[in-house]
Order: structure tokens, then C-alpha cells, then sequence
């Protein structure tokens, strides 16, 4: 039993992780002789290499052969093919002054049933990319796999009601495409429900991360259906308040119910030439199939659609299959929990095994161990300096050392308060050494408040738990307690989100139920077996915490480490009693520090990691032609200088780099290098009145991907309008309005206003043109672990003008 008692936590650890890693797994992809009616990634990888050979952007010249591509692929599977030429827009709700237009053509294949009168499911993918990037995750792989599902559905036969598959254009510019559809296509208004296809990486799991309106009976659906579900309803709470969109957010917008899913690991593949298809996860693919396809198929077949019930509580448990329900068993279940906690505060007080004031330091130090576990990792996350998107992606070349790393620190911060309140340590000096961690973080990058905060409630909270000695029956109970009140806090606020409370708390009550109403028995089977039983709910809870803990740091761990503290609090108790016979030994202090040193050993060495041929670091730099001066510049926007960049930046007699403005289109300083000015392709701006109306011409020259318009009025104008059309575009006197338009038509961009008295505009245009000039001064080769990013390597043209009346 000593020995069991020594090594219970270390191998609960052990299993838990591993089970939890294991259950991270990508399905095998099938074979391009698998069964007809299945979904085969090798099948829908010829349709991924096909699409995602070049960079593809709205606007682009090889945007047009993704199109022919498709629309022969779609032909082919005999949909009823129709392609919808119009205009999307966005406008910016953080600034009236910003307007974003592409000119999108669309392409809607209609799988027919038999029933069309029926409303029909669209499963919706987008066929743009980024600029410098082949997209062949983002999302080459979820219009590769709409295909695949359009082949499947057909060989299985007709369905009850059409299954229409809709690719957008211009997703990446602003979800420009979708906003088209959603606002303006007939085909639209037979839409009764959407599955959308999207990637933010090109490994992993695919993940089912939001769902519409009244998503209760969809969810049912779903996992019934899928194969493999991989979804938690905290991940979509949380998703609904975080400024990220897809193109299924018009879909939501407009009430339509819905699933919206992606893969997001190996990140530095996302919107990066890492996107390759041979880069690609076949598994990821698969997977996405394995939950699609069957879910389509059995929504096709529906006589009716899911109809809008309460918002479900759910979850897959370890990739295996998916529970789900409404939330009154939500409240069921938090009952029983809280049963099972008050019965064992009542039989342990009553028995004298725990005292109040113990199970109080008890809630005190589960608190601690989240603060002390999220002051750490904050004050790593600082030491990161992740402040601009070129340190971004430098981390992503190590982020499995980064996961790792803050996994390893979050262990050791948890093994060190329970091993501080098992020997009843002095407050003093964990006090003192959180206030100076929390104060540390104000010292790189400037004032933080956040560790400030946390330094303090560490503080606060080790002076209330420690200094006497905590048994494991009143640490654990406590430990219940809180838990207790965090889950009935979001049962009321944000029932999805107790899916990561509830569980782990109802498993941790039973187990201290059991031990407290079987305790004291002298059988050493019977402690043996009970024993076990612990580490073996031990073992399920810490599994299922590593995978919800993996996800959710691919989402945010880079913005902020702390978040793993959360899954450190949620995994305390049912490791409690385990964790409180090592930290009486005297390996305990010694344990937590060889996790503390690994932990920052990993950080450390992923914050040093430099770029090499298989996972390159970022670099963008590009030519820009001001034609309004005759000066030409090459220009870095990263803030800060590599290699190529170095060396690329100053031509043959030009100047060394230096951090400038280019107003309007640079306002803040960029690495800019005057360089001689070579031969371009001209836009034509021009300025008129007419009457009362303001008209603003921009004809661009051939091969512009996308226009850049901006005007500075000295007065009001009203009435603003685009090619004729009424827009959303507000001007104030002395402020730069912004219209950003991909994929101008040859025919050009005007705006107009209407005027009132004399005034006079101010208005510069930028358009971007693919590629180098043909006469400048070629940049040298990039180095194997550099990459290009953004609108690196292409030709930006500045023209201005101005008017008084």
C-alpha cells in the first residue's frame, strides 16, 4: 500500500495524459477503393492537390482555374450546376469609416431528392485563399471533402430533400461571398439548415465548434450520426463571444440552424505556403468526412429537419462518441453532485475525519492552485512576448514544446500547493513570492494589470489556506465545494459551459462519497480495491481534461498560457487524495521543481527556436511604386528585420532600412528602403463634380488583385454610393475613409457622394499587383526557414489626387 500510496499520482498522471493524447488521434483516411457510399480522404485528396496548387486569392489569375476546376468536378457528379456573379460586403461595426467589397462569384451545385419541395441542407465550404498561400487546408480540404460527401450521397441513392453544396469566393477578404448569398440569392431562401467546412491549421481532429440558433434537436441528431464526434458545448459558448467569424456566420445571422466545424492544429501551416497538400493531415480529412458525411445523410433523408429546442449541454468523450442534454439534466446532475458533497461534508464532520475550518482551507486551496497555476503561466505568456503576428508564428514552430511546457508548469504549480497545505508550510514567504510574480509581469511589455491581480488573489488566498496542516478528506470536500458553486454559477449564466465543471465534479463527489461511507475498514482488499477505484476515476477525469485542455490551448494557449490553469482547478479534486499521500513524502518539493524546470526548459527552448526547411518562420517584403512623387520603396511590415529581409530590403545604391510612414496607407512605421522606381502598370484616378455629387473614379490597371480607396473630406458628405449602388460609408471632415475592394472589375470603382457647399478631398489609392516588377532588381533567394506571408512579393502602386469646389 506504501508504495501504491507513493506512486498512485504519478501513475493516474501517467495514464491520464496518455489516454487523453491517444484520444487526439485522426482517423486512418480510406482508400480510393473503399466503398462507394464512404467518405475516402485519399479520393478527395486528388480534388485538395488539384485546388491547392498556387495561392489562390479572390481576384487572382489562378482564382479562375480553382473555378474551372470545380465547376467541371461539379458537372461531373451531376448537381445542377449554377455559378451567381454579385458584390459582398463588410462593414467594419468598430469603424463606420470602413467599407470592404469584392466582386464574388459564388458556385452552388444541387444535389436533387425527391421531395424538393422540402427544405433543403447546404453544406457550405470557400474556394479562395490567402495571398501567399496554396490554402490546401484553408479550405481547399473542406471543398474537397463537400465534394467527396456530393459523390457518397449520390452512389447511397436519393435522398427526401435537396442537398445543395455552396462555394463561396472572397471568405478570406471578409466573408464576402457568403454575405452575397445569405442577402441576395434565391437558392437562399430554400436553405433550411448549414454545415459549414472551415480549417485553422492543417492537423487534428475536426471539431464541431458552433452551432446555431435552438440547437438541441440538431445535436441529438449529430451525435447519433457521426462517427467519431468531436464537439463540446463550452467550446461553443466561448466561440459566440470571441470576434472570430466564419461564413457560417451569416448563416446564424439570418436564424438558420446549423454545425460549423474545423481542424486546428500545426498552425503554422494556416494562411502560410506551409499549406500545402502534401503538408496536409490525410487523418483530419477523413475525420471530417466520418462526422459529415453520415450527418448529411441522415438529414437528407429526414421527413422533417431538427426542430428549434433548448441549447444542449454536450460533449464527446474521448473521441469516441458524443452525450448531449437539455438543461434541466444539467440541473439534475449538479443536484446529485451537490447531494453527494453535502452527504460527505456531513458524515465527515459528524466522524470527526475533517473540520469546517479544514474544508474551508480546502476551497481556499483549489482557488490556489488556479491562481497560482494561471500567475505562473501568465507571467510566461509575458516572457513570450506575443505581441505582433511575426512572434506568433515564430512560437507555432515549437508549439508542442509550448503545450507541453505549460503543462509541465501548470503540474508543478498544483504538486506545490497541495504539497504546501499536506505539511501546513508558512504563509509568509508564498505570499511575498506572488506578490513579486505579480509585480514581475509590469516589468516586460509594461503595466499588467491581469498579474497584478493574480499576484494579489495568490496572495490572498495562500494566507487563507495555508500555515495549518490540510488532511485529504477536508481538502478534498472543499475542493468539491467550490466546484459546486462555479458549475451553479454557469448553469444559471451559460449552461453549455458546465459541461467541463459538471463532470468532473460528479465524478470527484462519488468518490469521496464512497471512501468517506467505506472508511475506516481494516480489510486491505477492500482499501486496496477502493484505492483503485479512485485512481481509476482519477485516470477517466484527467484524460477527458487533456483532450478539452489540447483544444483549447490550440485556440488560445498563445494569447494567453493561463488558460491551463483552468484544467489544473478542474483536475485537483479527483486527483486529491493521490496528490496529498506524495506531498507528504519528502520527494514532494523535489518533484514539483524537476516539473518546474521542465516546464520552462520546453517554453524556453520554443522561444528560442528558429525556423528551418520543414517548419520555416515568417518574412514579407514588397515593392511599393509611388507615382504620385516618382519614388519607389521596398517595405517590410514585420516589426522586425530577418535574414532575407535584410538583405532584400536595401537594392543595389539604395538606402538602409528605416522605420517610416507612408501616410495613408502606413500610418504606423514600417521598415521601408528607397529603391530605384522601375516601369509599373498605372491605375487611373480621377476626381469630378457633377452638380452636387462627388464622383471618385479608380480604373485599375489589368491584373490588380484588389484596390485600396481612401478619401480625407474637409466637410460633410452624404449619400455615399458604389458603381451606383447605395452603401454604408461614413466620412467625417480630417478623418481618412477606407474602401478596400478585391477583384475590381475592369470597368472600374467609382464612388460618389453628395456635397454641400464648397469643400475640398483628399484621396490616395493603393492597388496590388502580384509579383515583383518586371525591371526591378530581383530580392535574393529566401533561406529554406523563411516563408512569405501576407502581400510579401507583390507590387503595390500609390496614386493620389485631390479637388476643391
Amino acid at each position: 500500500m506504501k508504495t501504491i500510496r507513493f506512486l498512485g499520482v504519478w501513475i493516474c498522471l501517467v495514464i491520464g495524459l496518455a489516454l487523453g493524447a491517444w484520444s487526439l488521434r485522426t482517423p486512418a483516411p480510406l482508400p480510393v477503393d473503399a466503398q462507394p457510399t464512404a467518405f475516402s480522404a485519399q479520393r478527395a485528396m486528388a480534388d485538395v492537390t488539384a485546388l491547392a496548387q498556387a495561392p489562390h486569392p479572390t481576384g487572382s489569375a489562378q482564382i479562375a482555374k480553382v473555378r474551372d476546376h470545380l465547376l467541371t468536378r461539379m458537372s461531373e457528379l451531376g448537381l445542377e450546376v449554377s455559378v451567381r456573379p454579385d458584390q459582398g460586403f463588410y462593414a467594419s461595426a468598430q469603424n463606420p469609416r470602413s467599407l470592404t467589397v469584392a466582386s464574388v462569384q459564388n458556385l452552388a451545385g444541387v444535389l436533387p431528392g425527391t421531395q424538393r419541395d422540402l427544405p433543403a441542407v447546404l453544406v457550405m465550404s470557400h474556394y479562395d485563399s490567402v495571398h501567399n498561400s496554396p490554402g490546401a487546408a484553408d479550405d481547399a480540404a473542406g471543398v474537397a471533402a463537400a465534394l467527396e460527401i456530393a459523390r457518397a450521397l449520390k452512389a447511397g441513392g436519393p435522398a427526401k430533400r435537396d442537398v445543395i453544396f455552396l462555394f463561396t469566393d472572397a471568405e478570406e477578404a471578409g466573408l464576402l461571398g457568403a454575405d452575397a448569398f445569405f442577402a441576395r440569392a434565391p437558392l437562399a431562401e430554400r436553405v433550411g439548415l448549414v454545415v459549414n467546412l472551415e480549417a485553422r491549421g492543417d492537423a487534428g481532429r475536426a471539431a464541431m465548434f458552433q452551432t446555431g440558433p435552438g440547437n438541441g434537436a440538431l445535436i441529438s441528431l449529430y451525435a447519433r450520426a457521426a462517427k467519431g464526434p468531436s464537439a463540446n458545448s463550452l467550446a461553443s459558448t466561448v466561440y459566440a463571444k470571441m470576434p472570430n467569424d466564419t461564413d457560417f456566420t451569416h448563416a446564424v445571422r439570418k436564424g438558420l440552424p446549423g454545425l460549423n466545424l474545423a481542424f486546428i492544429d500545426d498552425q503554422l501551416a494556416y494562411h502560410t505556403p506551409l499549406a500545402r497538400a502534401d503538408h496536409l493531415e490525410k487523418g483530419s480529412l477523413q475525420h471530417v468526412g466520418d462526422q459529415v458525411l453520415p450527418t448529411i445523410r441522415a438529414l437528407a433523408d429526414a421527413t422533417a429537419l431538427p426542430p428549434p429546442a433548448p441549447d444542449a449541454i454536450y460533449s464527446d468523450v474521448l473521441g469516441l462518441f458524443m452525450v448531449s442534454y437539455p438543461p434541466i439534466v444539467g440541473w439534475v446532475l449538479l443536484g446529485v453532485a451537490a447531494l453527494l458533497t453535502l452527504f460527505a461534508a456531513w458524515r465527515a464532520l459528524s466522524l470527526g475525519a475533517a473540520g469546517g475550518w479544514e474544508i474551508a482551507r480546502g476551497a481556499a486551496g483549489l482557488l490556489l492552485v488556479a491562481t497560482t497555476a494561471a500567475l505562473i503561466l501568465h507571467l510566461a505568456g509575458r516572457l513570450l512576448m506575443v505581441r505582433d503576428i511575426q512572434r506568433y508564428y515564430a512560437l507555432l514552430i515549437g508549439f508542442d514544446q509550448l503545450l507541453w511546457g505549460a503543462a509541465l508548469l501548470a503540474i508543478a504549480a498544483a504538486l506545490g500547493v497541495a504539497t504546501a497545505m499536506a505539511r501546513g508550510a508558512s504563509r509568509i514567504i508564498p505570499c511575498v513570492v506572488a506578490l513579486v510574480l505579480g509585480g514581475a509581469g509590469s516589468l516586460v511589455g509594461g503595466f499588467d494589470p491581469m498579474g497584478l491581480g493574480l499576484g494579489v488573489a495568490t496572495a490572498l488566498l495562500a494566507a487563507l489556506a495555508l500555515g495549518y496542516r490540510t488532511d485529504a478528506l477536508g481538502g478534498w470536500i472543499g475542493a468539491l465545494v467550490v466546484l459546486l458553486v462555479l458549475a451553479l454559477a454557469a448553469q444559471i449564466l451559460a449552461p453549455g459551459a458546465t459541461v467541463m465543471l459538471t463532470w468532473p465534479l460528479l465524478i470527484a463527489a462519488f468518490g469521496v462519497a464512497l471512501v468517506i461511507g467505506i472508511g475506516g475498514t481494516r480489510d486491505k482488499r477492500v482499501a486496496l480495491a477502493l484505492t483503485g477505484l479512485i485512481g481509476a476515476l482519477a485516470i477517466v477525469v484527467l484524460a477527458q481534461l487533456t483532450a478539452w485542455a489540447a483544444f483549447t490551448f490550440a485556440g488560445l494557449g498563445l494569447q494567453e498560457p493561463a488558460v491551463l490553469a483552468l484544467f489544473a482547478m478542474l483536475a485537483a479534486p479527483a486527483l486529491s487524495p493521490l496528490t496529498h499521500d506524495f506531498a507528504t513524502t519528502r520527494w514532494a518539493w523535489r518533484a514539483a521543481l524537476v516539473l518546474a524546470l521542465g516546464g520552462g526548459g520546453l517554453l524556453t527552448a520554443a522561444a528560442l527556436a528558429e525556423g528551418s526547411a520543414q517548419r520555416p518562420a515568417l518574412t514579407s517584403a514588397l515593392h511599393v511604386a509611388d507615382l504620385s512623387t516618382g519614388k519607389a520603396w521596398r517595405v517590410a511590415e514585420q516589426p522586425r528585420l530577418d535574414a532575407w529581409t535584410k538583405a532584400a530590403l536595401p537594392d543595389d545604391g539604395g538606402s538602409q532600412p528605416a522605420r517610416k510612414t507612408l501616410p495613408p496607407f502606413w500610418r504606423k512605421p514600417v521598415w521601408m528602403s528607397e529603391t530605384r522606381a522601375a516601369p509599373v502598370d498605372v491605375p487611373q484616378l480621377s476626381i469630378d463634380r457633377a452638380e452636387d455629387r462627388l464622383l471618385i473614379r479608380l480604373l485599375p490597371a489589368p491584373g490588380a488583385e484588389w484596390v485600396s480607396l481612401r478619401l480625407k473630406p474637409n466637410g460633410p458628405l452624404s449619400q455615399p454610393r458604389l458603381n451606383g449602388r447605395p452603401i454604408s460609408l461614413t466620412t467625417e471632415a480630417g478623418q481618412w475613409s477606407v474602401l478596400t475592394y478585391h477583384a475590381p472589375d475592369a470597368s472600374g470603382v467609382t464612388l460618389s457622394f453628395t456635397t454641400t457647399g464648397p469643400g475640398q478631398v483628399e484621396v490616395a489609392a493603393l492597388e496590388y499587383h502580384n509579383g515583383w516588377p518586371r525591371l526591378a532588381k530581383a530580392p535574393p533567394p529566401k533561406p529554406a526557414g523563411l516563408m512569405a506571408f501576407g502581400m510579401s512579393d507583390k507590387t503595390a502602386v500609390l496614386v493620389r489626387g485631390q479637388m476643391s469646389w
